[in-house]
């Protein structure tokens, strides 16, 4: 497993999260259900999906070559980075459920429909595919996220109060677009 790429992939999923629809989706439903099914409710299905999106991209880093991967890696991570960048109303979606009496289903069927597709799981298709390293992608993904929804569980409602949801896209909008610029550098290069 290459630690380089866990670290990176940790840095930029943990970064990309934040100011994320799914970041406010876990402070309203910690909220309203318990922190225990709602932490493990989210981490279920972030990794889950994360797990898809790796397989899926390392897939792909074998059947396509890397002067095809990584330019295109490269025009992904800087398209979402301006994107980001530009955006500016707030994405914040209001994330009530009433249907469900459990936090771990309510949360993890939430979030796994809106994490399907995603910047971040586009983001851990596009790492696997370039890297070839799908397992050190999962792992740095699924650490991300624990400590990401540890977060947005525990202290969520303070951090949502004293930091606007556009500085956390921008910041998550230049890490993206820091991405870009080194695989167009590994491109060039």
């Amino acid at each position: 497993m290459d630690l380089g790429v866990l670290i990176s992939t940790f840095g930029l999923v943990g970064v990309a999260e934040l100011g994320d629809k799914s970041m406010f989706a876990v402070i309203a439903l910690a909220a309203r259900y318990g922190r225990r099914g709602v932490f493990f409710g989210a981490v279920s299905a972030l990794f889950l999906l994360s797990v898809i999106a790796a397989l899926l991209g390392a897939t792909v880093s074998n059947l396509v070559d890397d002067s095809i991967i990584v330019p295109m890696a490269a025009l992904v991570f800087l398209a979402y980075g301006s994107y980001m960048l530009v955006k500016k109303e707030d994405e914040t979606e209001e994330v009530l459920t009433t249907s469900s009496s459990s936090g771990f289903f309510a949360t993890f069927s939430l979030i796994t429909l809106m994490e399907m597709g995603d910047k971040t799981q586009i983001a851990i298709f596009t790492l696997a595919a370039s890297t070839g390293e799908a397992l050190a992608v999962i792992a740095g993904a699924s650490l991300a996220f624990i400590v990401m929804v540890a977060i947005e569980v525990y202290l969520g409602q303070k951090i949502s109060t004293k930091v606007s949801p556009q500085t956390m896209r921008s910041l998550a909008g230049a890490v993206f677009l820091l991405f870009g610029f080194f695989y167009l550098l590994q491109w060039l290069l």
